[in-house]
């Protein structure tokens, strides 16, 4: 895992687009509850190296990036053209008036697959650039994959340091037809202490990426414990196009876990996208499932779209977590985050 630091690189500034439109509502959400859609705020044109790969050139991809506000959630919702989303608190008040998006940093994130015993040559290295979102103040980490991660700036950030791998878990996560975990799919995640923030940085074998707080002290490699299963959900996510929940709308398993290495639970789809959610609250014996609090249709743009015309839409469910309280939103590409209590 080398970290790709800025040395002889100008600094990277991405195009930023801001035009109205990209969102709407779905008209018939569940109980014909009138759900005000969210306000696209800008969008990104942002490079990111595939994993392995060296300084940024002509032939480096690139992946549009749109940030929403929903008043409903209170929240700040970054979507990638390829449905993947992360959210964070909305701040009170505007947002800045630089809408600007800053590259820090990158890094090679190393993620075995299931069953891969130790790291070689072999093993898949994804990219994963580090950016400053200024309107938002906010950390904005993108994969390759197009997976997003959006967490605070801390006071200490640097730049020129690389990840430290902290821990890796195999969790398993059953499909909505699936009650036990005995064929349930298993997958690889690593997980990374960036040294630049002094978090935590999630990635499954999928390109899954999500961040945590890290506790005072690495597990000693001996004693890292297995992710311990708390409950599993099975969440009915609807097509950007489909108004009403139906027999036919597509359902998505998630396990949730508390990963003793950490103090951090995490929710973790079928699809193998995660996200990670602070281990604080004590779940009342009697709390179940889910609460459905929202739905939108978001469009994001590809690199070079200023339009959002052949913008591609993205379906997004929201529920409450009756045992934690969090707000968990999910995509039909089968991507999560999670907004905590």
């Amino acid at each position: 895992m080398r970290t790709r630091i800025a040395a002889g690189l100008a600094v990277l500034t991405a195009v930023t687009v801001v035009l109205a439109g990209g969102s709407s509502n779905h008209a018939g959400a569940q109980d014909k509850t009138k759900v005000t859609p969210p306000t696209h705020l800008y969008g990104h044109d942002l490079r990111v190296r595939i994993g392995g790969k060296g300084d940024f050139d002509k032939d480096t991809p690139r992946i549009g990036v749109e940030f929403f506000r929903d008043d409903t959630t209170k929240s700040i919702i970054a979507i990638s053209d390829s449905g993947s989303i992360a959210v964070t608190k909305a701040p009170i008040g505007a947002l800045g008036k630089d809408t600007t998006c800053k590259w820090l940093t990158a890094h090679d994130l190393s993620c075995r697959k299931a069953g891969e015993a130790e790291f070689t040559q072999k093993t898949k290295k994804f990219g994963v650039e580090l950016f400053r979102d200024l309107a938002s103040n906010t950390l904005l980490y993108v994969c390759e994959t197009g997976s997003l991660v959006l967490a605070p700036v801390p006071g200490g950030l640097v730049t020129d340091k690389g990840p430290k791998w902290h821990h890796a878990m195999e969790p398993k996560v059953r499909t909505p037809d699936q009650d036990k975990f005995d064929n349930a799919k298993k997958f690889g995640m690593e997980i990374f202490k960036d040294e630049n923030t002094g978090g935590l940085i999630y990635i499954t074998e999928n390109g899954g990426i999500a961040p945590a707080l890290a506790p005072g002290a690495p597990p000693e490699a001996k004693k890292i414990l297995p992710p311990k299963t708390m409950y599993g959900l099975v969440l009915r996510v609807r097509g950007a196009d489909e108004e009403n929940f139906t027999d036919k709308t597509k359902k998505m398993g998630v396990e949730v876990f508390e990963d003793p290495n950490s103090n951090a639970l995490f929710y973790i789809t079928e699809a193998g996208f995660v996200t990670t959610a602070p281990n604080t609250a004590k779940i009342p014996a009697d709390a179940r499932g889910v609460t459905w609090k929202s739905a939108m249709a978001l469009r994001a743009r590809k690199s070079g779209e200023e339009k959002f015309e052949k913008a591609k839409k993205f379906g997004i469910e929201v529920f409450e977590d009756n045992r934690t309280g969090n707000l968990i939103f999910i995509s039909e590409t089968g991507s999560i985050a999670v907004l905590p209590k």
